[in-house]
């Protein structure tokens, strides 16, 4: 693969990353969500919880910070590597495994995340939000689709309502 592809790769997996896909498999839409009115009487959160959940969101938006900027740097890191002449492969490679691990420590740390909410939780809250979030992501589908009733012109994700 030649540099521009390496570079391609690196992108794409970062876009990946970016759009907050690991918290697709719970069900759980990204953004600030407790803020919604509408979205906190349905799962009638508490004084409490919410305060918990900013309390939450603040410490998680702290340490994403570094991790994030760990993983800008080894992505440079391996750019440089994979167009510096003469080419070494080794070093590319390297430099591929430290992106690698940067990029498992964010999704670590994102996934925690979402634990860490899920405890805030009651269990009919977290199957609430997780049904708001199925319907929200349903309905985006819907309107891409035109309301009709033909595939959307790209797979849906899950967003925030």
């Amino acid at each position: 693969m030649n540099s521009k592809g390496v570079a391609g790769v690196i992108a794409g997996a970062t876009l990946l990353v970016a759009t907050g896909l690991a918290a697709q498999p719970l069900g759980v839409p990204p953004g600030r969500w407790w803020e919604r009115p509408q979205v906190a009487e349905q799962l009638a959160l508490t004084a409490e919880q919410k305060a918990r959940l900013e309390s939450l969101s603040v410490e998680n938006a702290r340490g994403m910070i570094d991790i994030k900027a760990a993983v800008e740097k080894a992505e440079l890191d391996l750019r440089v590597v994979a167009e510096a002449e003469p080419f070494d492969a080794a070093k590319v490679r390297a430099a591929f495994r430290t992106v690698q691990q940067a990029r498992t420590r964010l999704e670590n740390e994102r996934f925690e995340a979402l634990l860490r909410v899920r405890e805030v939780l009651s269990a009919d809250q977290w199957r609430q939000l997780r049904e708001l979030t199925r319907d929200a992501v349903r309905e985006r589908a819907q309107e891409r689709r035109g309301g009709q009733g033909g595939p959307p012109a790209r797979p849906p994700r899950e967003r925030e309502f």
